[in-house]
């Protein structure tokens, strides 16, 4: 299945379903849907075609701006997921590490396996799981990225403990040495969170 026709049915799919729980993907140019909480919390939704075209899989994660200083200009479609792997919704393991492949060879398997699996598990599974985020204290035991990790510990107004966490991210970033211009603005925030004044 081709990815333009891939968004279009899935598209439909699950607009159809998350719109009814509050979830909306306006600004998104692929299949990010989201929702927020009166704390700032995101709840995100987001299927993903495998490169074979014949399966998909869904990440469901928790994420905030008080915790990526990137949030705004990487939002909806661009965000890290601070839950890393353990973010794929599954039949077996919930929202954990299993990534399960929803088969879409065809129109017809895509829009049966929707609604004999995936529109249950999010219902069920995806939807209870992303409720328990209502702010960033929430989302604390479950990040598992350092630098998310350390700008929510700023937030939360835990400094020292920032501090510890996003200098040794900072020596982990730039032993990366990356040219890319998204590493090098997550070291300036990195850098000024942990309290550096580098030229």
């Amino acid at each position: 299945m081709m990815q333009s026709t891939f968004n279009r049915l899935a598209g439909e799919l699950f607009c159809n379903l998350l719109h009814q729980f509050g979830f909306t993907n306006q600004g998104s140019q692929h299949l990010t849907y989201y929702r927020t909480t009166s704390e700032g919390v995101y709840h995100v939704v987001a299927p993903s075609l495998g490169r074979s075209g014949t399966w998909y899989c869904v990440r469901v994660f928790p994420h905030s701006p008080h915790i990526d200083p990137q949030f705004d200009s990487r939002f909806p479609d661009r965000l890290g997921i601070p839950t890393d792997s353990w973010s794929c919704l599954s039949e077996h393991d919930g929202v954990n590490l299993t990534q399960q492949q929803f088969n879409c060879k065809s129109e017809e398997n895509l829009r049966k396996r929707f609604e004999r699996t995936v529109a249950p598990l999010l219902a069920n599974v995806a939807l209870p799981y992303l409720d328990q985020f209502q702010a960033v204290p929430d989302i604390l035991p479950v990040i598992r990225h350092s630098s998310f990790l350390g700008f929510a510990l700023h937030h939360l107004g835990r400094t020292a403990e920032a501090e510890v966490i996003l200098r040794s991210e900072r020596e982990r970033l730039i032993r990366f040495r990356s040219n890319d211009p998204d590493v090098t603005a997550l070291l300036g925030h990195v850098e000024r969170f942990a309290g550096l004044n580098v030229p």
